[in-house]
């Protein structure tokens, strides 16, 4: 089996949309599987819990596994995290578009 393409039992279908959004800060917490609370990736030696590289994100070490799936390196996708931020933040990313709808939206009503 070609590990990059899985079988899937999905029905193989013409994509008709494809939809982008942001997530609230709610939304991001929901999906969230650990709260980052430290800048350090490791502690002797080891993924350090609550920080960068803590075990419940995924693993990139090939002889342990994930937290949070139990799955290896090759076959966890991957876990999202949060940091709570102290003020809220714009993301530089987004500003170019943001600043385009806002343009096109009616002003000073």
């Amino acid at each position: 089996m070609d590990m990059r393409f899985p079988h899937s039992p999905a029905e193989v279908a013409k994509v008709r949309t494809v939809q982008f959004g942001i997530l609230s800060p709610d939304e991001i917490r929901q999906m969230s599987v650990v709260q980052v609370e430290h800048s350090e990736t490791t502690e002797k030696g080891k993924p350090k819990t609550g920080g960068l590289s803590d075990p419940r994100l995924g693993t990139i070490d090939r002889k342990m596994k994930c937290e949070t799936c139990m799955a290896n390196m090759a076959e966890c996708p991957g876990h999202f995290g949060h940091l709570e931020l102290a003020k809220p933040m714009f993301h530089i990313g987004f500003m170019k578009t943001v600043l385009t709808i806002m343009r096109c939206t009616a002003q000073g009503t």
